[in-house]
Order: C-alpha cells, then sequence, then structure tokens
C-alpha cells in the first residue's frame, strides 16, 4: 500500500501543470477628445463615437458575423457590400464585437475604440485650432501631433 501511495505521489508531482510561456494578448484603449483629425483605426474589437462636421468610412471585414456597423445623422453610401460611408455633421457612429477599418476625417471627433489592431492618426496641422487630445492603453491625454503617428492598440505579454 505504502509503495502505492508512494507511486501515486510521485505521479502526481510529475503531473503538475508548468507555467506556460506562450505569449497572452491583451485588448488596448483609445480614447480622442475633440479631435480635429485623419484617424484610422483597424482592429478586432469596438468602436463607437460621434463627429462634429466630416466624413466615415467603415469597411468591415467580417461581413458575414454579426456585427453590423452603425451610422446616423447623413446620407448613407454603400461603395461595396462590405463598406458603409457618409459625409455631414453631428454624425453618430458604432462598430462594436467585430473585425472594423474605420477612417475618420473631420471636427469635433469623440472616439472611444477597445480591442487589438492598428492605428494612425494626424492631426489638421492648422495653428488657428487646437487638434484634440488622445490617450493610448489608460495613459495621459496628449495632443494629438500634426505629423503621422502609427502604433498598435493592444499588448503581447509573455
Amino acid at each position: 500500500m505504502r509503495r502505492f501511495l508512494l507511486f501515486l505521489g510521485l505521479l502526481g508531482m510529475l503531473a503538475v501543470p508548468t507555467v506556460v510561456t506562450a505569449a497572452s494578448t491583451t485588448d488596448g484603449t483609445l480614447s480622442v477628445k475633440r479631435g480635429r483629425a485623419t484617424i484610422n483605426v483597424k482592429l478586432r474589437g469596438t468602436v463607437i463615437g460621434q463627429m462634429a462636421k466630416g466624413t466615415i468610412r467603415i469597411r468591415d471585414l467580417g461581413p458575414y458575423d454579426d456585427s453590423i456597423p452603425q451610422i446616423r445623422h447623413c446620407r448613407l453610401r454603400y461603395p461595396n457590400s462590405t463598406t458603409i460611408a457618409c459625409t455631414g455633421k453631428k454624425i453618430l457612429f458604432r462598430a462594436v464585437d467585430g473585425r472594423f477599418v474605420v477612417r475618420l476625417n473631420g471636427s469635433g471627433i469623440f472616439l472611444s475604440a477597445v480591442g487589438r489592431g492598428n492605428v494612425t492618426i494626424t492631426g489638421a496641422a492648422n495653428p488657428n485650432f487646437p487638434n484634440g487630445v488622445m490617450a493610448v492603453d489608460n495613459g495621459p491625454y496628449q495632443q494629438i501631433p500634426d505629423f503621422e503617428m502609427a502604433f498598435a492598440l493592444g499588448s503581447t505579454t509573455p
């Protein structure tokens, strides 16, 4: 009986799970307030917001899933079967829980994005008007730069 218990003890020690060394990914966040810029967001996740005046184009990279992007307060155009676009004022938009490419060009942009992907942002570069502010991954708000800035949303932790 002792040999059997010793055998089970040794077997249990060998069967202890080891630390997994594979990398895990976490969602990143982007927040834009009072933006006067061109913003391109390509991600798997959610983008919601509003724009005082400008142009928006949302491309659904997963057209057969249940996530349908929505744009309100403008006349919609459908350049192709996976893209929705419009130009107008007081635009509301959301693209929830899917894979999207969202392109914004305008002023008065308030945007929140959560997910994993890539972002490119370029301020309007007009010295008479501020570009607005942005925060990435719970960092402090900073001015939107006049030059093109690209970064990744989400991180990989070892």
